[in-house]
């Protein structure tokens, strides 16, 4: 393996199929890395097949070339935005005058909202349907005169299934081999049109990629997203259009993209490049609908595709290294020096989870812990408000100065322990418990009596659980 030079800055190759793919599937990766690495994208096609949502530009819908004309300029718009340096298109690497390879369009698999199958009229150009070497040897050509130390594709079921994004793994996978042969490297062609479009002057040598990793996402972090957005009340109801969102299930099908927590590589805390990430959606205006920011434990966001699912934007995105192409050492090595100690790109280091060996990285918490965290803040809260109120009269008023404060502390260790779901847990347990014990007991008042103290116990307890959400959220792990 060609170890990269620690002299100079991180180089990033990225391959995808259309404008908007590198937003929507690996957006948060690279505008994390292109704060001190050098990034390239290479786009396969233009999208010419994409729809069109916004009513101002239906009109291109269906016009192959004046659709990748509008698509181009948002590519350009959304890549500046994630801070991405250099971008190609696949066919611009070629021969002037080679035919160019163009969207091969999709469908939804029958009753899947997150599954394409190829379109049953995609043309002769199509992008998938142009075999592997021919466009993996301009893939080469271009890896072989920029030396990337690590290249970022679709995994190998592009991402969700579309023939264009599955093509484009193949054939970036096939250009990492053919890049790394010296008979290929030095053969007749082995650069064609990479001189001219990268700057370098003539064939360069072979080049073996470091590592290789697929743009992922995990599961638990992805359902939790889902979840959030299921139940957050301020979530829009209606698309652009008019017509009704639906919201995915987070105990539904998900797409190939996202991958059991344990086969993660790295991740990234999203939050960190939230605003770039948000802005490149945006910027694809002809694809995406409703790009907005939030500030929430298990998203940064949420936005919509044509199809009117409004879907979240976990808070978590990553990369798993590809089989026989590196190892997650190599890849939190290779990220370290992009997002390593620097005085002056603290952000991007608090970015990336770097993995065991990286003091004061931030881990996820394991799948089991937020379940059971929940449920301890229901006994908590059960346990201080059965305390509380046993106890409220004692030495008046300290008695029920010490058990609101009590109340008010245990909420904000809830919220320390599990989020905002342990605080409402925590919230229950205590407002059910005084209730029961008020009303409840023998003889109704018993425990509570109807005087000045025995209400501002009843109403005060439940003011101070409410005052523990508004404790500062960066003292909390939902603000990491």
């Amino acid at each position: 393996m060609t170890d990269p030079i620690n002299a100079r800055p991180l180089r990033v190759f990225a391959t995808f199929a259309h404008p908007d793919d590198e937003t929507l599937g690996a957006g948060a990766v690279l505008a994390t890395l292109a704060r001190r690495a050098e990034v390239t994208v290479v786009t396969a096609t233009r999208g010419e097949r994409g729809e069109v949502i916004p009513l101002d530009l239906k009109h291109v819908e269906g016009d192959g070339p004046a659709l990748a004309a509008v698509r181009e300029e948002e590519l350009s718009a959304a890549l500046a935005a994630l801070g991405v340096g250099r971008h190609f298109f696949l066919d611009s690497l070629a021969e002037p005058g080679t035919a160019g390879y163009t969207d091969s369009g999709m469908a939804w698999a029958p009753g899947s909202t997150v599954r394409a199958v190829p379109a049953p009229d995609a043309t002769a150009d199509a992008f998938s349907l142009a075999g592997v070497d021919a466009p993996a040897r301009l893939l080469a050509g271009l890896i072989r005169t920029l030396r990337p130390d690590l290249v970022i594709t679709e995994e190998p079921d592009g991402g969700y299934g579309h023939p264009d994004h599955v093509h484009i793994h193949r054939v970036t996978m096939r250009a990492v081999e053919l890049a790394a042969d010296p008979v290929e490297a030095g053969g007749p062609g082995a650069a064609v049109g990479t001189g001219s479009a990268a700057g370098a002057e003539g064939p360069a040598g072979p080049w073996s990629v470091p590592v290789v990793a697929f743009s992922v996402r995990g599961a638990d972090a992805s359902r939790r997203a889902a979840a959030w957005l299921q139940a957050a009340p301020d979530r829009p109801l209606t698309a652009t259009s008019g017509r009704a969102l639906s919201v995915p299930n987070p105990d539904g099908e998900m797409a190939s993209q996202v991958v059991p927590d344990g086969d993660l590589d790295l991740e990234v805390d999203v939050a960190q490049v939230a605003d770039q990430l948000v802005a490149a959606m945006a910027a694809h205006r002809t694809q995406v609908q409703l790009a907005t920011r939030v500030d929430a434990t298990d998203a940064v966001g949420w936005f919509a595709l044509s199809n009117d699912i409004l879907v979240p934007i976990p808070a978590r995105a990553g990369l798993q290294v590809a089989p026989g192409h590196g190892t997650s050492e190599d890849l939190h090595r290779l990220v370290a020096q992009a997002t390593g100690p620097s005085g002056t790109d603290g952000a991007a280091s608090a970015a990336v989870d770097p993995g065991d060996g990286d003091d004061g990285a931030v881990e996820p918490p394991p799948s089991w812990y937020p379940p059971v965290m929940a449920i301890f803040s229901v006994l908590l809260g059960v346990i201080l408000g059965a305390t509380g109120t046993a106890f409220h009269r004692w030495s008046e008023p300290w008695g029920l100065v010490i058990g609101l404060v009590a109340i008010l502390a245990a909420g904000v260790l809830s919220r320390t322990f599990a989020d905002g779901r342990g605080l409402f847990g925590y919230g229950i347990g205590v407002v059910l418990t005084v209730l029961a014990m008020t009303y409840l007991g023998p003889g109704g008042d018993v425990v509570v009596v109807d005087d000045a103290i025995g209400v501002a116990w009843l109403l005060g307890s439940m003011l101070a659980v409410l005052l523990g959400a508004f404790a500062p959220r960066r003292w909390f792990r939902d603000d990491v």
